[in-house]
């Protein structure tokens, strides 16, 4: 099963470099490879999270039409700012890959003043609920072992 969450905003962090420092400053145990070029990667970053290998998929997206597609269904979304960058984190069924995402996700929304939206419940989600998404996901990761 496909799991995405989305994340809107208007900027995008420069480089791995920069999205790993505001991993760190959540105090998250999620590293990325420094190698990939953020800029022009459209794949999968890969890394790890408590030593456990990591793959999700990091796609750029048109944000107006991302907010057109949701627009009935997300009333946030006829009425938020013309966001310029768009993000969709896909993963798997695999807890630590889900683990990666949450965290991906909140440093990325905190470091670019942007929001993350649940397509599958229709929701925007705040960062406090996105670091208590995570902490389930690092619960279900160690279980995973």
């Amino acid at each position: 099963m496909r799991r995405d969450r989305l994340h809107v905003s208007n900027e995008r962090l420069p480089s791995i470099a920069a999205w790993q420092q505001a991993i760190d400053a959540e105090g998250f145990d999620l590293k990325l490879d420094p190698i990939v070029e953020f800029l022009t990667a459209s794949g999968f970053p890969a890394g790890d999270v408590a030593r456990q290998a990591i793959w999700f998929r990091e796609l750029s997206r048109n944000p107006r039409e991302l907010m057109e597609t949701y627009a009935d269904d997300v009333p946030y979304f006829t009425s938020c700012p013309a966001w310029k960058h768009a993000l969709s984190f896909r993963w798997g069924s695999l807890a630590h890959e889900g683990v990666s995402v949450f965290m991906a996700a909140v440093a990325n929304a905190k470091a670019t003043g942007g929001v993350v939206f649940d397509p599958q419940e229709s929701s925007i989600l705040t960062l406090d609920e996105m670091r208590a998404l995570a902490g389930v996901f690092e619960k279900l990761a160690r279980e995973e072992k």
